[in-house]
């Protein structure tokens, strides 16, 4: 492979790599707490064997969140939870314990608060949270205390990360912390009936999706136009 096709290949691999990112955005337009992702790019200096600068190509080193505030929208669901600020709620699964923004709740048969896969949300204990039998009035304080016409019920359990974009996705809208540095959240809200909105804007990311598709078409079309000028070549080397 020559330079320019090397070239033109590590490029075609970072916009399908951006592209599954925009999708992956699209797609979870609607998901309740989710943030819009995006790749860094790392240029590099591409050498020969005797150290001679051959071009400068780029590649896709990691990738990152927009973590600005998605909008609330009001359910009127007693057990629909939204954080306003920075920070997520913390739930157990089998797994460990792994975060969330989406607040879409819910009760299960043991009574427990859980997330839409049926993860139980926890306490600022660790512990799931745990509606007393017959409690009906469910409220929710704006710093995460849960309590009903029993009783309390707990305090959810409210962090953020000393480096928030060292969070990484874990499925189900859930993230993994393991070296993110847990820490106390600070001016963290709860708004209990309400779901803060995905931020993803579908138009940006429509937007970007055509640039990509463009740029791939013409970078496919310099591949395809260096093929036929060593194709040419080639044939002609062979009637000499």
């Amino acid at each position: 492979m020559n330079d320019l096709s090397q070239t033109n290949s590590a490029r075609q691999t970072m916009l399908r790599n951006m592209m599954d990112v925009i999708a992956n955005n699209i797609a979870n337009m609607s998901t309740p707490g989710f943030k819009s992702e995006n790749l860094l790019f790392r240029e590099y200096i591409n050498k020969d064997q005797d150290e001679k600068d051959k071009g400068v190509q780029a590649n896709n080193s990691s990738g990152y969140r927009d973590l600005s505030q998605g909008l609330l929208s009001p359910t009127f669901n007693k057990f629909d939870l939204a954080l306003q600020g920075e920070g997520y709620f913390g739930v157990q699964t089998p797994d460990g314990v792994k975060y969330t923004r989406a607040g879409a709740f819910s009760l299960n048969n043991k009574k427990e608060i859980v997330t839409k896969s049926g993860y139980p949300v926890l306490s600022d204990g660790n512990a799931p949270l745990v509606v007393q039998p017959g409690a009906s009035a469910i409220t929710v304080s704006e710093n995460g205390t849960v309590s009903s016409e029993k009783g309390n019920i707990g305090k959810l359990k409210l962090v953020k990360f000393e480096n928030p974009q060292s969070v990484v996705p874990a499925g189900d809208n859930l993230f993994d912390a393991d070296s993110a540095g847990e820490l106390p959240p600070e001016d963290l809200k709860v708004a209990q009936g309400m779901l803060e909105n995905s931020n993803v804007q579908p138009v940006f990311e429509m937007n970007r999706m055509i640039e990509i598709i463009r740029m791939y078409q013409s970078t496919q079309n310099i591949v395809t136009t260096d093929h036929e000028m060593i194709r040419g070549m080639i044939q002609k080397l062979t009637k000499v």
